[in-house]
């Protein structure tokens, strides 16, 4: 193939393949990767380039392009993103024909150029290198008209030297070449977004010909006891004549360290390893105090500056030792997350500041690790991370999902695709080699195995014996220093984790679980105390941190936009809303399952011993004296809070260090009788907050907290009210079809033939819309979560369609109490089947208006559903009910295996708060464990709903736990006195306390059925639902399915729903 470019023939060829399809083929004149590190004489050549923009790299043969067809590009940038061709998201399917090494001949290529002068302030003997730190997927260069090269490996870096091209006092052009598809294509199947150009930094700079650092090396060293370290620089050195090299270390606060050293260097290209003195004890780094020392590398030639390094340093190790992964000589547990490169309107042209949000977010949610999945992500994640003390798994930008087993030989066995595998595990490993927050190398993602990934884990080890290397696909473990899983259950993991016993070389890791994708996911906690109970499970990375939605504005010229998924762009195949699947938001806004693990993360647990509050320091490294622990205690009596006290306390890092469990205690001295089951809810809730500033959170930043009730009794809703007479009894208007209840304050009406409440209003102003009254329904929108499994069972069961057959209604008047007692017997089923609900209705309304609802559900029939999605009343109230008040856990929305986010409270918000603007509309917004809740208008009428379950259900009593002096840690002048702990059950999330509820704008059909936010049509009220059980959520949308515990299975249902008027 030959190519004219602006008069200058060139074959871009290997034998019979262009370089984009040539496995053997990935550079052409391409410098040896190296650390990463820019010169002082450095100029970023990002801005606005001149783009022209082909179906084929054929289209632009052999003519050059004419001077009019150019238009403008942002770089960094994608061209899909900017107007050229459209996105394409699979999530391993590739978006062509496979047939490796072959990409399709509509190839769209993008032809990018830019002008750039030579800053006169550099010097004239220097050396001008390009370099370019990310390009989709494959490209060849010009300068000047001149063929420079070619590289391959989108998220790796490429340099190449122009120096011979390069002319200093004229304008020079830069010319790139970008394929969309190349055979590098299909090691880079990961789950993402197809997006091509160039969208990392290009970046011109000039070094010194006399002589110039190429490349260095820092590696820490720690003796036996890991205290005193040594530091050993090895530098790869260009000279023409004998120079030597200055080698600084300081402190945090500019301080030297420890003595400079001084080595002579000869002249050429040569290695050398340079060793500093013994350190006496230096401050190690760690995730939890990422100490940094600064290393200063000045090389010199006959006294002048050839060129200046600085360099952070971080003193630790890694190393694996009595099976477990060991951080400065002591077993770390990982609470990570997977981290894509990613913005909603950039793709992974990423903003600096906006990557290091992430990082400030990660730290502030407790995470401690990141995986970069699947690929190196930008530069400057592995140097903040330094800095704010996260641990980094490393990962090459390899991925063959797609190409499955169909294939003779895979690429990952394949001798020809040998060089390609090791050329991206070298980039990885050279970029990032010198950063103390890179613990782990992996070799890729979802590759499958073969003998490539040996190749690369043998260099990785020989290369950089420092740090461990990790692969998943490899069960075997013969390219891999940990035991790496996917998605495993919690039985299996327990199943992995024992099955040696103690007698293993290798931890577990889990590099993907807790899929968040949409609303979930469910039983973090459980995995989290699985974790903790195994020695071997040394924790995991959920996944991942946010959707992958692209903004696209919407085209009905209103200006709105949203957020794209697969599918959105005319993109096919696609894998639809796969891509959206994070903690937080595409606009990296933290979501519910984010607060969650907060929570679950936290690094200081919390339980009770008799009339103590047992402090557990889960970190690895760190005391507990930099934070204070605050706490207050509550009273909840009836709609109102008080706060009967607070007060703070500092933690002695005597008594605090890692691992250590300690006692604040808050002994009752007056012997007072515990508190019986009438009296008020009173809560402790007790908080551990950041007492200075950190460079990811301020002062009284929490950490970690628990909350207990005092009072001596379960969260039980309070009994149904009494039916009391009164002086004004309710007057009942029969008609063919209607029953009309009234009295001083309020008007009801009743359908006798439909069995609903039709109407009811409250001093003139209704409380429900016509037609919208309480109703016994089992449906919710599903949620990703439950779509692969549980949605199927329930829409194959009908329960998305269930109707009510009314078998009779019987009415009656209560003159004892003056209330008026409707009861409905019904047949509640889907259509077709032959399964259903036998269902009694007892509607008892009272004098004052009061509507007591109690429901009694048998199911019968055949082939029955085991379990269900809710079951509850739901009504519909008028629109401008837009204020919510209720007392359970809040703020957020809270389910039966996701709820340790929330705490108890009286808490208020908007109804629009109380949604969850899932970027794919599902079920979202209940809470849980809730007493009673009320919603009105902004006048304060509405309706205020409790929930009592029947007998059946029965009620736990909590037992006094006995008393324990374990000492304290100074404890407050204990206003705690006059209280008793309670010993309740820990598991919380296991029992059954109070009601579900949710408020919603939209009806269940409604969010099933929109596949965007802007497509939901909105109900005419305000949709309210008092349920008496909900179904958890789980993780199946990539992983196990909700745990037995958290199901809602098929039973009988005895509950009875409260509802009565609120206002003035």
């Amino acid at each position: 193939m030959v190519e004219l470019i602006n008069g200058v023939y060139d074959t871009t060829g290997d034998e019979d393949h262009p370089d984009y399809m040539n496995e053997r083929v990935f550079e052409r004149n391409r410098l040896p990767p190296r650390a990463y590190f820019l010169p002082a004489e450095h100029l970023s050549l990002s801005g606005k380039w001149r783009f022209y923009y082909a179906s084929s790299p054929l289209d632009l043969e052999p003519q050059p392009v004419d001077d009019g067809a150019w238009n403008l590009i942002d770089v960094p940038g994608h061209w899909q993103l900017q107007g050229y061709g459209h996105p394409h998201y699979t999530n391993f399917n590739y978006p062509f024909p496979t047939n490796p090494p072959f990409v399709p001949s509509e190839n769209p290529t993008g032809l990018y150029e830019t002008d750039f002068s030579i800053p006169n302030r550099w010097q004239d003997d220097v050396l001008y290198r390009l370099r370019f730190e990310g390009v989709d997927s494959a490209y060849h260069l010009w300068v000047n008209g001149k063929k420079i090269g070619y590289s391959q490996g989108s998220r790796n870096a490429a340099e190449f030297d122009i120096s011979n091209v390069t002319r200093k006092d004229e304008v020079n052009t830069l010319r790139v070449k970008v394929y969309q598809w190349s055979d590098g294509s299909y090691v880079e199947d990961q789950d993402m977004w197809w997006l091509s150009g160039i969208f990392r930094d290009v970046t011109l700079f000039a070094i010194p010909i006399k002589g110039h650092i190429e490349d260095f090396c820092v590696q820490t060293e720690l003796d036996k006891q890991y205290q005193d370290a040594f530091l050993q620089i090895k530098l790869h050195i260009q000279l023409t004549s004998a120079a030597e090299t200055l080698l600084e270390l300081t402190d945090a606060n500019g301080e030297r360290a420890c003595q400079p050293e001084i080595y002579g260097l000869p002249p050429g290209e040569t290695e050398h390893l340079c060793r500093m003195s013994k350190l006496s004890n230096p401050l190690k780094w760690t995730a939890e105090h990422p100490h940094l020392y600064h290393l200063r590398i000045t090389l010199t030639a006959k006294g002048q500056t050839l060129q200046v390094i600085d360099q952070p340093v971080g003193f630790r190790t890694v190393e694996l030792k009595d099976g477990l992964i060991q951080v400065n000589g002591r077993p770390i547990h990982l609470r990570g997350v997977n981290r894509h490169d990613h913005h909603p309107r950039y793709g992974r042209a990423v903003p600096i500041d906006f990557l290091k949000q992430d990082l400030v977010l990660m730290k502030q949610h407790n995470i401690n690790a990141i995986r970069c999945s699947h690929y190196p992500n930008h530069p400057a994640l592995v140097s903040f991370a330094n800095e704010i003390g996260l641990y980094v798994m490393d990962e090459a930008d390899l991925e063959c999902h797609g190409i499955g087993v169909d294939l003779e030989r895979l690429p990952s066995d394949d001798p020809a695709w040998k060089g390609a595998y090791l050329d991206r595990m070298q980039q990885l490993v050279h970029r990032d080699k010198n950063n103390p927050s890179v613990i782990m190398w992996s070799l890729g993602n979802e590759s499958f195995f073969g003998q490539n990934h040996v190749a690369m884990y043998k260099w990785a080890k020989e290369y950089d014996p420092t740090r461990l290397v990790h692969y998943e696909g490899d069960h075997e473990y013969r390219a891999s220093d940990v035991c790496s899983w996917m998605y495993k259950s919690i039985s299996d993991l327990v199943s992995l984790a024992t099955h040696d016993g103690d007698k293993y070389d290798k931890p577990i890791l889990l590099q993907e679980y807790g899929h968040a994708m949409g609303n979930g996911p469910g039983a973090l906690k459980e995995y989290q105390e699985t974790f903790y109970k195994h020695r071997r499970l040394q924790g995991g990375y959920v996944w991942e941190w946010a959707n992958h939605g692209l903004s696209k504005k919407l085209d009905d010229g209103s200006g709105r936009s949203f957020y794209a998924y697969g599918g959105d762009f005319g993109d096919e195949p696609n894998d639809g809303n796969f891509v959206m699947d994070g903690l937080c938001t595409s606009e990296h806004i933290p979501g519910p399952g984010l607060a969650e693990l907060k929570k679950v993360y936290q690094p200081v647990t919390f339980h009770r011993e008799g009339n103590s509050v047992v402090v557990k320091n889960r970190h690895d490294f760190i005391s507990l004296e930099n934070l204070l622990y605050a706490y207050e205690i509550t009273r909840f009596s009836g709609e109102d809070e008080h706060n009967l006290t607070s007060s703070t306390g500092q933690i002695p890092g005597d008594r605090s260090g890692p691992g250590s469990t300690f006692p604040i205690e808050f002994a009752g001295q007056n012997g007072l009788e515990q508190c019986d089951t009438s009296q008020p809810e009173t809560w402790l809730r007790i908080k551990l907050l950041t007492r200075q500033k950190l460079p990811w959170a301020g002062i009284n930043h929490e950490i970690a907290w628990a909350e207990f009730r005092l009072d001596g009794r379960e969260c039980e809703i309070s009994s149904q009210p009494a039916l009391a007479k009164t002086l004004q009894p309710a007057k009942v208007q029969e008609s063919r079809s209607l029953l009309r209840i009234s009295g001083p304050t309020f008007a009801m009406t009743f359908d006798t033939i439909r069995a609903t409440i039709n109407g009811w209003s409250y001093q003139g102003i209704d409380l429900i819309l016509e037609g919208g009254g309480p109703q016994l329904t089992f449906w919710r929108a599903p949620t990703d979560n439950d779509k692969p499994f549980a949605a199927k069972i329930w829409q194959d069961h009908g329960l998305h369609m269930m109707t009510q057959q009314v078998r009779s209604v019987k009415h009656q008047h209560r003159e004892k109490t003056d209330s008026f007692d409707i009861t409905v017997e019904s047949w509640i089923a889907p259509p077709v089947l032959a399964w259903g609900f036998e269902t009694t209705t007892t509607y008892t309304i009272t004098s004052k208006g009061r509507l007591v609802i109690r429901i009694h559900a048998v199911s019968n029939g055949t082939n029955q559903p085991k379990i269900l999605p809710r079951v509850g009343l739901e009504m519909t109230l008028p629109r401008d009910c837009n204020v919510a008040q209720w007392f359970g856990l809040g703020p957020g929305q809270s389910y039966r295996d996701m709820k340790e986010a929330g705490y108890i409270g009286i808490w208020e918000r908007g109804v629009d708060e109380m949604m969850f603007n899932y970027e794919m509309p599902q079920e979202n917004g209940n809470r849980t464990e809730t007493r009673w809740v009320k919603v009105t208008n902004e006048d304060g009428i509405g309706i205020k709903a409790t929930l009592q379950r029947g007998q059946a259900e029965g009620s736990t009593t909590s037992r006094k736990a006995n008393t324990v002096d374990n000492g304290s840690a100074e404890p407050p002048s204990s206003p705690l006195d006059e209280w008793e702990l309670v010993q309740l059950p820990q598991q919380r999330s296991e029992k059954r306390t109070g009601f579900d509820f949710a408020v919603s704008k939209n009806t269940a059909v409604d969010m099933d059925q929109a596949q965007h936010p802007y497509e939901l049509k909105g109900s005419k009220g305000v949709i309210l639902r008092i349920d008496d059980d909900h179904h958890g959520l789980g993780s199946a949308s990539c992983g196990p399915d909700t745990l037995g515990k958290y199901q809602l299975k098929m039973r009988t249902f005895d509950f009875t729903v409260t509802l009565e008027p609120t206002g003035t």
